[in-house]
């Protein structure tokens, strides 16, 4: 896990380092332990390194391009394995795939590997991105550049966050007027590309930024500027799983191994004591001893409470660790989590108030990496509206699943990696594991939500598959949203009324963080 950045425009290369060395002390937060940048003629791209897996340097040189990476891959064990490469680095293990790919396609099509891919029609840099990573298991942002071409690409349900600027050769950018750049000499725009693990990087040079849609494969061409692009987002499932007993066997066993690739020395669990959480604390106990749950609450918090008796009905109480918050603690996290958001929308802040408190812990314990429940509601139904969904019919239901998978990055990815990152926290999502989401797609709506006299049971079949691992009572427990099981909502609601704001005048949380956003010159 790390940052990545950079940037390709009508500037000196000393210029544009110079940009990516500011871009990426502003992402030093994402990872403390190394740093490098890498320049050619029209590009510069680096690295700020937060060591997980191997001790590789990036950026990454190989025979024909050069790899940035931010995220991890699960399988490149054996990947390496079946490449015949001896590492323990994710990232080298990637960019050999890459190269392997590049070689192929230079082997078969004739062309010399001294060519510039830029220029050749086919993007051989796209296409053996893109095939590389339909062999991957891992959540990732990434660059690659080999000659005048540079591909960006990220992974299918945008895990880790990706952002950029773009325009295309002779093209304005958004909110540029001919007139201006006339009027500054400017009369030949070329071709201009911007890129970052997060905005503020990027608006720190007045770029206004857009994410890189989940699951997209970009070509960039350095001298024209022309893009084009291949998907790996996620398929709606053709195959479907309609027996329960079968439906729940394949997703414990789809978990059990997504848990075991994303398991690793000095690693948490954030852990509310809800059967999402608690799922991942049951299949990592089996695997790895003493892996610390980390659950934070107000006093006499539902989330406290709950966490400590899942604990103990799981025999995992020795490794829970708690911390009780206070309004203080509480209010004077607020500006921290604006600015690593870079939002002040109400439930932004509230959700991921508690989980960057979280990690601040975590991280001062030295964990670098917390797995987290987060997308089972997603895929396998677990809120409420999934309950109307399905008296609209069962087919209403399946599209608004893969509906929730296809924003969940916007909605809530983005957000989660930007609080635990501000802390030097890895999160990772076992519930978002490809293989996770194949059989979680698979699976017959009807099984997801289940209405039995008149009432709903919501993640139906994630509770039976939970049922060899939890206590019935644990499995069949409701929870409640973050922000209400931790108390923080009834916090900031507070800190919003002492600060002037009414409830009957509306959005007085909105307007509350509007001002310590402005006092605290953040956003700006």
């Amino acid at each position: 896990m790390c940052g990545i950045a950079g940037t390709s425009e009508r500037a000196p290369s000393s210029e544009m380092e110079a940009k990516v060395k500011k871009m990426l002390e502003i992402l030093g937060h994402r990872g403390p332990d190394a740093c490098g940048i890498h320049s050619e003629e029209k590009v510069s791209m680096g690295n700020t390194l937060l060591k997980i897996t191997g001790d590789m340097p990036q950026p990454l040189r190989g025979e024909y391009g050069t790899l940035v990476l931010n995220g991890e891959i699960y399988n490149f064990r054996e990947i390496a394995k079946n490449l015949g490469l001896r590492t323990l680095s994710d990232t080298e293990t990637l960019l050999r795939l890459i190269e392997t790919e590049r070689g192929n396609r230079t082997e078969n099509s004739g062309e010399k590997p001294g060519k510039e891919p830029g220029t050749d029609p086919e993007t051989p840099g796209l296409n053996a991105v893109s095939a590389a990573l339909s062999q991957v298991n891992g959540d990732y942002a990434l660059a690659y550049l080999s000659g005048d071409e540079l591909v960006l690409a990220r992974d299918p349900l945008g895990v880790k966050p990706l952002f950029c600027s773009l325009r295309e050769g002779g093209e304005m950018g958004e909110g540029e007027e001919r007139e201006d750049i006339e009027e500054a000499g400017e009369k030949d725009l070329g071709p201009e590309l911007f890129f970052a693990s997060e905005k503020k990087a990027l608006r720190a040079f007045g770029v206004n930024p857009f994410p890189l849609p989940p699951g997209t494969v970009l070509s960039f061409n350095l001298k024209t500027g022309k893009t084009r692009e291949k998907s790996l987002k996620i398929q709606f499932p053709t195959l479907r799983i309609s027996d329960e007993l079968e439906a729940s066997a394949a997703l414990r066993k789809a978990l059990e191994k997504a848990v075991s690739l994303r398991l690793t020395p000095g690693c948490g669990i954030a852990f509310s004591g809800g059967i999402d959480s608690a799922v991942v604390a049951a299949l990592a106990g089996k695997i790895k001893r003493g892996i610390r749950l980390y659950a934070v609450g107000l006093p006499d918090s539902h989330d406290l409470a709950q966490a400590e008796f899942a604990a103990r009905a799981l025999g995992l109480e020795a490794s829970l660790v708690t911390h009780v918050l206070s309004p203080e603690e509480i209010e004077a996290a607020v500006p921290h989590v604006i600015r690593a958001v870079e939002s002040t929308d109400p439930m932004k802040i509230s959700i991921g108030l508690p989980l960057y408190i979280i990690a601040k812990h975590a991280r001062e314990d030295g964990v670098k990496v917390l797995l987290t429940g987060q997308g089972s509601d997603e895929l396998l139904a677990g809120y409420r509206r999934h309950e109307t969904f399905l008296e609209a019919g069962r087919e209403v239901l399946d599209r608004e699943i893969y509906l929730d998978l296809c924003k969940i990055s916007e909605l809530n990815l983005e957000r989660d990696d930007m609080v635990t990152m501000a802390s030097g926290v890895e999160l990772r999502v076992p519930f978002l594991d490809p293989g996770v989401v194949k059989v979680g797609l698979a699976i017959s709506p009807e099984l997801k939500v289940r209405k039995t006299a008149g009432a709903y049971s919501r993640k139906h079949i994630l509770r039976k598959a939970a049922e060899a691992l939890l206590s019935p009572e644990l499995a069949l427990k409701e929870k409640k949203a973050m922000q209400y099981g931790t108390g923080v909502q009834k916090v900031l609601d507070k800190l919003a009324r002492d600060a002037g704001f009414s409830r009957k005048e509306g959005n007085h949380i909105e307007k509350y963080l509007t001002r310590v956003a402005g006092v605290n010159e953040i956003l700006h």
